[in-house]
């Protein structure tokens, strides 16, 4: 039947499956997610030719990352996944079988999915795996010879229970699938590392759905595999990285003692030195020299309280437990008060997300650079303001000291001061890089100069208690 000529164009086949997935938009967490994917579907469909193929593998991957940022943003029941699933299926003329297999796979291994710390990744997999797979709810467990067997990661409404902790402990010895019978309900397949089982995936389906269980299970634990190596690399980073920092926080804090037994005693004693020659100048002076050499004489014990009392402070804040035990905000705060206090710069803090999230590592890492940065402000920019923000969210924590000093050429002075030993900003990045973040100064003459930090968020893969019903 020929089109009538005053008619729109049919749209195309992308254009069609995001007008009909409309429906699970419109929700403001989403909207950012659904535009991505259309960005990303286009450049995968004319990078692939923009034929009928392309165009397809494009589709998927739009529905994929639609349904992923669908998961991350927004509690997703069944009902919506198995309609979302049912429209795919139907605009790409395919059964609803074939559309939840291509959609996990797709979905599971989206680049935005792995970018997330790999717990939150893992649960995401898993939680794609019940919503797509025909199993009702599945386990994660790991356990070598010597270590305890342990649930990592639970998704679906039933308990583990004692027979999926055994089956668990069977594919973590070589047994296929467990041990359990083709009849059965429960299946399992091990997650391997150097072609040894490192993971077990535990999982309820019909006996009726066992060989098409199993292949999904197969796929996740090869999409797994990675996410669970690189939380090891973290491991491994995160304890060497916390020897290097305790090495370094124990220099600090011996500094710190020494500032107090050693400095700051000498200006007591100094003090009651300059007290004496008060007292000892007034009975051999006479007449007016007496008020000139009395004033002077103040006014040094007033120097001298003053740098008493900034060397106490210094000698605090070099102690790691006044960090950890304050909130970081408040010890933020504290900073910048004492900024302003000694200085004419006007100091801005702003503060967002939740930063009692970071780990003791980070939190003292992101003291220690905006410490070290507002002294590089007070002693060599010249600026009358400072900001300071830090901003917390699901993927990191991000920090900004921007001041509107004199500025500096970043190349050659961060050589000069390599070459002379000082290693202010060298030292931030190190710290920083220690950390698996990233690091920036930016800055000219006239400034202004900007110092940026971002830290990943990271919590690791830890087992946890679950409890086991018979």
């Amino acid at each position: 039947m020929r089109r009538p000529l005053d008619s729109a164009p049919a749209p195309g086949l992308l254009d069609q499956l995001e007008i009909d997935l409309a429906c699970f938009d419109g929700h403001p967490d989403t909207a950012e997610a659904f535009a991505a994917a259309g960005v990303r579907a286009r450049a995968l469909a004319a990078a692939g030719g923009g034929g009928d193929e392309a165009l397809r593998s494009a589709a998927l991957a739009y529905a994929a990352d639609a349904l992923t940022g669908l998961k991350l943003e927004r509690a997703l029941p069944q009902s919506a996944v198995s309609e979302l699933v049912a429209t795919v299926a139907s605009a790409l003329g395919c059964s609803t079988e074939a559309a939840s297999l291509d959609l996990f796979l797709r979905a599971a291994s989206s680049p935005r999915l792995l970018e997330l710390p790999p717990l939150v990744t893992v649960e995401l997999q898993l939680s794609l795996l019940v919503a797509l797979a025909p199993i009702s709810d599945i386990s994660l467990w790991s356990g070598g010879p010597l270590a305890e067997l342990g649930c990592m990661v639970h998704v679906g409404d039933s308990q583990p229970t004692r027979r999926v902790r055994n089956v668990a402990r069977a594919t973590l010895d070589g047994v296929p699938d467990g041990g359990v019978n083709e009849r059965g309900w429960i299946h399992s397949v091990a997650v391997k590392r150097w072609q040894q089982p490192y993971a077990a995936l535990v999982a309820r389906a019909r006996p009726d759905c066992r060989e098409r269980a199993l292949v999904f299970l197969e796929e996740a634990a090869a999409l797994l595999a990675p996410v669970l190596e690189r939380n090891m690399l973290l491991e491994r980073n995160a304890t060497r990285e916390r020897a290097l920092v305790d090495s370094g926080e124990r220099r600090l804090l011996r500094l710190g003692y020494d500032l107090h037994d050693g400095p700051i005693q000498d200006l007591v004693a100094l003090a009651t030195d300059v007290r004496l020659a008060g007292t000892q100048v007034a009975e051999h002076v006479d007449g007016p020299a007496r008020a000139v050499v009395s004033g002077r004489l103040d006014d040094l014990s007033a120097q001298i309280v003053e740098l008493d009392r900034t060397l106490r402070e210094l000698a605090q804040s070099l102690e790691p437990s006044s960090i950890l035990e304050c909130s970081l905000s408040d010890v933020l705060r504290r900073e910048m008060e004492s900024l302003e206090a000694r200085t004419h710069i006007r100091a801005t803090l702003d503060l967002a997300g939740d930063l009692d999230s970071l780990t003791a590592s980070q939190r003292i890492a992101l003291y220690r650079i905006v410490q070290e940065s507002l002294t590089n402000v007070r002693e060599h920019s010249g600026a009358n303001e400072v900001r300071v923000q830090v901003h917390s969210g699901e993927r990191g924590t991000a920090a900004q000291i921007v001041d509107d000093g004199r500025g500096f050429e970043v190349a050659k002075t961060l050589i000069r001061a390599a070459k002379r030993g000082r290693l202010g900003l060298v030292g931030m990045g190190e710290r920083v890089r220690m950390l698996g973040g990233s690091f920036d100064v930016q800055s000219s003459p006239g400034g202004p100069t900007t110092i940026s930090l971002v830290l990943p968020r990271w919590q690791p893969v830890a087992t946890t208690a679950e409890p086991l019903l018979v």
